[in-house]
């Protein structure tokens, strides 16, 4: 009887850990109204990888967060453009550096300091003028102080450089890997974003 409690206790602790999914924090860094922007494009980043354990599936869970992201930005009324966009975004994933180095060879990361083709994740969705841009101000954030497999989304005024909002889904946006999970994460993080008020 006594196995039988531990077990059901054991099963009711990992059912509620699982339920739990990442750490969800975001914050608008901004007083203007973010329905005053009208469209969006990327800013390529080869800080946007997968781990190890999900190797086998890169295609699949890249193409899942740039689907939900794409899927959100239009819900909110954000229009893809590729020229001069209103806004870009920048998604960023916390992973071991010293693997980031080998990939850095690879593709475009940002801030660019080499020409490198864009990972294509970002095709056909970012930002022409990508290998001009240099930072944003407010890149400086400590991004070491996240755990590894958080997805951070920052959201960046292409004219004045500002990070408007930044949103982040910490440690569990990679722990499944299907589809579905992946983009209620970003569904998640974009819940919290700033109301849209249409003109």
């Amino acid at each position: 009887m006594k196995k039988m409690k531990l077990w059901v206790l054991g099963m009711a602790t990992f059912a509620i850990v699982i339920a739990c999914g990442p750490t969800l924090t975001t914050t608008k860094m901004t007083e203007k109204d973010l329905g005053n922007y009208q469209s969006f494009a990327y800013l390529p980043n080869t800080n946007f990888e997968v781990p190890d354990n999900l190797a086998g599936q890169k295609d699949k869970v890249g193409k899942s967060v740039i689907r939900a992201m794409n899927d959100n930005m239009k819900e909110l009324g954000y229009t893809l453009n590729r020229e001069n966009p209103d806004l870009l975004v920048l998604l960023t994933t916390k992973f071991d550096k010293e693997r980031m180095r080998d990939v850095d060879a690879v593709y475009a990361t940002y801030p660019y300091t080499t020409r490198y083709p864009v990972s294509p994740f970002y095709d056909p969705y970012y930002y022409y003028g990508y290998s001009n841009y240099g930072e944003f101000v407010g890149y400086d954030v400590d991004y070491s102080n996240y755990e590894v497999g958080t997805l951070i989304v920052d959201i960046i005024d292409r004219k004045t450089k500002n990070r408007l909002w930044s949103g982040t889904a910490e440690e569990a946006i990679y722990q499944n890997d299907t589809s579905a999970k992946i983009t209620q994460y970003v569904d998640e993080i974009f819940d919290e974003y700033p109301a849209v008020s249409s003109d």
